[in-house]
C-alpha cells in the first residue's frame, strides 16, 4: 500500500455501514472509488449518470458510515474537493451479528444488494464478451466438503491470492489492461 491509499480489507462491525452498503447507488459509488481512485462528485455523476446532488447525498451517508473520507492530497487546487474509500475491501458475516436482529438484517441486505450487483456485472459480461476477453474470462464451480474453520481458511487463502494480485507493481510494457471484477462466493448448501 502506498500513502494516502486505502487499506486492503476491513472487517465491517457497524450497522450504519452495512445500510450504507445495502443501496445500490451507493454500491456503485464504492465501486467507482475502488476502480478511478479519488474523484469528484461531478466525474462520480457523470461517469454513473446521476445527478450532482444525488451523488453528494450517497457520498455523505458514506462518509457518515465511516466507508468513503475526503481526499485533499488528491485535489489539483483548494476549491476541488475529492472522495476516497477508506478502505478498498471490505468483509463482513451474518452470523457476527446473530444476537442483533436490526444489524443482522442489514448484514443480509448489504450482502444480497453485492450479489446482485457482481450478478448483474456477470450478465452484462456474458451478453457482451468480445475477444480476446471471451476466451479467458474466468468462471469456476467447484464443489468442496469444509468444516467451518476450513471454509474461513480457504476464505484467507482467496483473498490473499487476490490482494497479491491487486497489490502487485503494473509493469509499463505498453500492454492495455481493462478492470476486471473478481468475486467468489462459497457457502453451504446441497446440489
Amino acid at each position: 500500500m502506498r500513502d494516502g491509499e486505502p487499506g486492503d480489507i476491513r472487517q465491517i462491525d457497524d450497522v450504519r455501514a452495512l445500510t450504507a452498503l445495502a443501496h445500490p447507488d451507493r454500491a456503485r459509488l464504492m465501486d467507482a472509488l475502488a476502480v478511478y481512485g479519488p474523484s469528484t462528485t461531478t466525474a462520480l455523476a457523470r461517469s454513473m449518470g446521476l445527478a450532482t446532488g444525488s451523488v453528494s447525498h450517497h457520498l455523505k451517508v458514506l462518509v457518515e458510515a465511516g466507508l468513503v473520507a475526503p481526499a485533499p492530497a488528491a485535489a489539483t487546487d483548494r476549491r476541488e474537493r475529492r472522495w476516497q474509500l477508506v478502505t478498498r475491501g471490505m468483509r463482513w458475516t451474518i452470523g457476527q451479528f446473530r444476537d442483533q436482529p436490526t444489524a443482522q438484517a442489514a448484514a443480509t441486505s448489504a450482502e444480497g444488494a453485492l450479489l446482485q450487483r457482481q450478478c448483474e456485472r456477470a450478465r452484462e459480461f456474458l451478453e457482451t464478451a468480445e475477444q480476446p476477453w471471451d476466451e479467458v474470462a474466468y468462471a469456476g464451480h467447484v464443489w468442496l466438503r469444509l468444516t467451518p474453520d476450513e471454509l474461513a481458511e480457504l476464505g484467507q487463502q482467496i483473498d490473499e491470492l487476490l490482494l497479491g494480485w491487486r497489490r502487485r507493481q503494473i509493469p509499463e510494457d505498453g500492454l492495455e489492461r481493462h478492470t476486471v471484477l473478481a468475486f467468489v462466493h462459497a457457502f453451504p448448501t446441497e446440489p
